[in-house]
């Protein structure tokens, strides 16, 4: 498994080498950027499949991106309202960095079944699931301590984040030529989405990470156990006194 994911990172590097350099097929970014995001998507499931997570943890994972999947599609009506981003730190933030990561990646993936799959989604999937790793590490950086206020500053740059990581495949894939100035057009477009997606990330936050973060801490510390390898005097005095 870890040969495949080497492989893999290899590959992708490869295959961004050989665009920069202009060569066949990989010059043509709109058709490389693809290949990128699903190799890079490749690599991060199966460094989450390496750490063997048990059934309560998947099942946390499906559950919510589920969720988040259900509340992406709900707000669909209103551009760049999303709930879903919320959501994704939060589970990152009390999980981990890894299970925050799978929440958003499938959270694009099972909302794009009603809103329509593309080239996109690989990208969106990137998106949420590296906002979901953002989340975890800012826990891990905390140990597991709620700060409402830390979430909701995460959530904020992350509204712009995910705009401006879309805006790079919107780029690579339509707008030529590739120059920073065209670049800054299509940031400059977006921006009334992107300021949406990050006020209403900073609503959710605020009025719902203490909860929402505190009631999935609680659920990992009833899936997750840690073993102690037992000294041969401790294992003898217990069958001593057994």
């Amino acid at each position: 498994m870890r040969a495949l994911r080497y492989s893999l990172m290899a590959g992708a590097a490869l295959a961004f080498f050989l665009g920069l350099r202009g060569a066949p097929f990989f010059s043509e970014w709109s058709l490389n950027s693809l290949l990128l995001a699903v190799l890079l998507l490749a690599v991060l499931f199966l460094r989450f499949e390496e750490r063997e997570p048990g059934s309560r943890e998947l099942a946390a994972v499906g559950l919510l991106a589920a969720l988040a999947a259900g509340g992406r599609v709900l707000f669909a009506a209103v551009p760049g309202l999303q709930p879903a981003t919320f959501l994704t730190i939060a589970a990152g933030y009390a999980l981990g960095a890894e299970p925050g990561f799978m929440v958003g990646a499938l959270t694009a993936l099972l909302s794009n079944i009603f809103l329509g799959h593309g080239p996109w989604t690989p990208w969106q999937m990137l998106g949420w699931g590296l906002a979901g790793a953002a989340g975890g590490l800012m826990g891990k950086a905390f140990r597991g301590r709620v700060r409402v206020p830390a979430v909701a500053g995460l959530g904020t740059a992350w509204g712009f984040l995910f705009g401006w990581g879309m805006n790079l495949w919107f780029w690579l894939s339509f707008v030529r030529p590739l120059t920073l100035r065209s670049f800054t057009a299509a940031c400059a477009a977006s921006l009334p989405f992107d300021l949406l997606h990050a006020a209403g990330n900073l609503f959710f936050a605020l009025l719902l990470a203490g909860p929402v973060i505190d009631m999935l801490i609680r659920f990992r510390e009833r899936f997750s156990c840690e073993f102690e390898e037992a000294s041969a005097e401790a294992v003898l005095d217990g069958r001593g006194t057994g």
